[in-house]
């Protein structure tokens, strides 16, 4: 991981946007994703996924919905990258199993897409 996505984590933390714990969490899941995909989590490529992440987990932590951010073409959208699901599942069970938090199915549309992102920007 590189240096800055690391400063974007501690950032979250010290400015209390996220808990230590879902910092660490997404710091894991970030050196998880980059073992399996065999590429280095950036700022530029993986910055998005992780400020996403860490304020997903910090909104289901305090029982908030995520209200009208979501709608119809997001799933449209996410439903064309399907062949990173089983790192959108790794991650929402992972959630479960560490933080004890259940991500919505609108929160994994959302993975989808940044996981897409994170693919797309890896190749370059």
């Amino acid at each position: 991981m590189d240096s800055q996505l690391q400063e974007r984590l501690r950032i979250f933390e010290q400015e209390g946007l996220a808990s230590p714990a879902i910092v660490q969490f997404v710091d894991a899941i970030l050196h998880w994703l980059e073992q399996e995909s065999h590429r280095l989590c950036t700022e530029e490529n993986a910055g998005p996924l992780a400020s996403h992440l860490m304020l997903a987990l910090t909104r289901v932590s305090r029982g908030e919905a995520l209200s009208d951010t979501w709608d119809a073409n997001v799933h449209e959208e996410a439903l064309q990258l399907a062949s990173l699901t089983p790192w959108a599942e790794h991650i929402r069970e992972q959630v479960r199993l560490v933080l004890n938090l259940t991500l919505p199915p609108e929160e994994i549309d959302f993975l989808l897409l940044h996981l897409g992102v994170f693919t797309l920007r890896s190749e370059v």
